[in-house]
């Protein structure tokens, strides 16, 4: 009896830590980081509202918070790796709260109140987009990196600031720049 509430005690905590550290945050970064013009290859300026609705409100590791009233919406998953969370997320900005609405503008962003994650996050985002644009940045400070390619503005940014919720957080931003500019 006493092996079977091991087992099962063993079970029941691999389940938990497996729906806690779902995700690898920095396989994330990669894969946002890969091709800057798009997100998790699906998600790209100019694609319908609907489409990232479709996306991202079936992904089982994902909350989804859509709207018919804002012009917003995204979604986010967290993490926890070696007692550290990390909350990633998307959040797209639309011509209209219509499905046909158009994706002006999207941003990832990663969220932790671990400041060493955070510097990490960026750099490494910083570092696989250089890697990946035809062109220099166009802007750079120690606290953002601008790229343009074509009408597409790419920028990733961390101020090195806790938000009000004590948290750090890096963004990468896509948006047209002939129309939001």
């Amino acid at each position: 009896m006493t092996c079977k509430k091991i087992m099962a005690a063993a079970l029941l905590w691999a389940a938990l830590t497996a729906s806690v550290g779902a995700f690898d945050y920095n396989q994330s970064v990669d894969e946002i980081a890969e091709n800057p013009l798009t997100a998790y290859q699906t998600v790209y300026l100019g694609m319908p509202r609907a489409d990232f609705d479709a996306n991202f409100s079936v992904l089982s590791d994902w909350t989804f918070y859509g709207s018919t009233v804002s012009f917003t919406e995204r979604a986010e998953r967290t993490s926890i790796v070696k007692n550290i969370s990390v909350t990633e997320g998307i959040e797209i900005f639309s011509a209209d709260t219509s499905a046909k609405g158009k994706v002006l503008a999207f941003d990832n962003y990663f969220k932790t109140t671990d400041k060493a994650t955070a510097k990490s996050i960026y750099s490494r985002l910083v570092a696989t987009i250089y890697s990946n644009m035809e062109n220099f940045p166009v802007r750079q400070s120690d606290k953002e990196v601008e790229w343009a390619q074509d009408d597409v503005s790419i920028t990733v940014a961390f101020d090195g600031q806790k938000d009000a919720k004590g948290q750090y957080i890096v963004y990468v931003r896509r948006y047209n720049n002939k129309i939001l500019k």
